[in-house]
């Protein structure tokens, strides 16, 4: 079988480090120019978060498959080469004649050159024809469930194979399923790994809050509580206004209220929101900064004012861990409820700090809005911390993800959220 040659320039190097390798009968190839141009860019003070990241995981990556690929060592004569050609001496001017350079060295003519860069693409036409490709831009696309519409043929063929995964579930994903003459939700799912399980509407109750339950029949909402019930560890997203914050505090005050749990530790990072004014540093202790901070605001909203909060703290029953004190932090023997709040505001490294945390006897919520929430750029992107996880733990039998899409709190909030 012909094998085909992909030349990777920086930029999708960068992007498809992840997948390069995976492809069949193809063998990649990299310019000593887009090692150095990596590296470089690992260490870049202009650089943002999101880009060293990718440089570091692509040095990972090419170490991991050290020996599965070729390098092109950039030498005095390609540039001899590049001005011949009068072409513009730079770094993809390198980078393209290392490819052309190898692919007359292999007489090859099914060398496809990959770049995302357009002005690098436009050049490099040139050179391969339609030989060139981009890298397809990831997505973070997961929900935690699939829905589907089905007519009376396919409910009868879905229920006659309940042991099968039709749907190519993940264990732990929810599966809604809908009338397809009448668009109704006829069923609510979850894939165990043998079969389905069919869910209900929890109802959680606690003298903080009351009873808690999926609000007008919020078919989201009553996954989010099926899985704070089953699984250890629950991600639940959407977007402002969705019931993130009223569900999971509901469930962890309702295992409070019957001694399931000893405590409520919530771990944050007191992140100041995109675009607004920061007010410098506030006085008092600990607790009280962070209680004058964005996370005593959603606390105190939430439990009917501030003297709830500080009385539950008193009562050591609430933990306030900010996330500059969590290194060394061990919920092991405390039997807590976690709740990870503004999760949208870690990346890999802090997200994956701490989960390390959190010890067998005690559960977590990760809460939070990755796709329009996001208040530094150091947490966006591929260095998100809340899509690292999830990447990570869908499929394993402890974890549980919902996207909430329904906004409750109010018209007004509804309306705002297509600004």
């Amino acid at each position: 079988m012909m094998k085909t040659y992909k030349f990777y320039d920086t930029c999708s190097l960068l992007k498809n480090a992840d997948h390069m390798f995976q492809e069949e009968n193809v063998t990649v190839v990299i310019s000593s120019i887009t090692l150095e141009e990596i590296e470089g860019i690992k260490t870049a003070l202009n650089k943002d978060a999101d880009v060293k990241y990718s440089a570091r995981k692509a040095l990972r990556t090419l170490e991991e498959y050290y020996g599965n690929y070729e390098i092109v060592m950039f030498e005095p004569q390609f540039q001899q080469a590049i001005e011949g050609n009068n072409m513009p001496l730079n770094n993809d001017s390198k980078i393209i004649m290392s490819a052309i350079r190898f692919r007359d060295a292999h007489l090859a003519d099914d060398v496809i050159f990959v770049t995302n860069d357009l002005s690098c693409k436009h050049l490099a036409h040139l050179y391969f024809g339609d030989n060139v490709e981009s890298v397809e831009e990831e997505k973070y696309d997961y929900d935690g469930y699939k829905e589907v519409y089905l007519d009376e043929d396919g409910m009868s063929e879905f229920y006659s194979n309940m042991d099968k995964n039709l749907y190519n579930l993940y264990i732990n994903q929810y599966l809604l399923i809908y009338n397809a003459a009448d668009g109704e939700c006829v069923d609510r799912l979850c894939w165990t790994g043998d079969g389905y399980r069919h869910i209900a509407y929890e109802t959680f109750g606690s003298p903080y809050f009351g009873d808690v339950k999926p609000m007008k029949g919020d078919v989201y909402q009553a996954l989010a509580a099926d899985s704070f019930v089953k699984n250890k560890i629950t991600m639940i997203k959407g977007p402002a206004g969705s019931g993130k914050t009223y569900l999971s505090l509901g469930y962890l005050l309702h295992l409070l209220s019957r001694h399931k749990i000893d405590k409520i530790i919530v771990f944050c990072n007191t992140v100041a929101t995109k675009n607004s004014a920061k007010l410098g540093y506030y006085p008092g202790t600990r607790d009280e900064k962070l209680l004058d901070s964005q996370i005593g605001n959603l606390l105190s909203s939430k439990f009917g004012g501030r003297i709830m909060v500080e009385q539950m703290i008193q009562q050591e029953q609430l933990v306030l861990l900010p996330m500059s004190d969590i290194r060394g932090y061990d919920t092991s023997g405390m039997r807590a409820g976690i709740y990870i709040s503004e999760a949208q505001n870690l990346d890999i490294d802090l997200m994956k700090l701490t989960l390390q945390r959190i010890g067998e006897d005690s559960v977590c919520i990760i809460d939070g809005d990755c796709k329009t929430q996001v208040d530094d750029i150091n947490f966006a992107g591929s260095n998100n911390g809340m899509k690292r996880a999830s990447k990570v733990f869908r499929g394993h039998d402890v974890y549980g993800e919902i996207t909430l899409k329904k906004i409750h709190r109010s018209k007004i909030a509804m309306i705002a959220e297509d600004m």
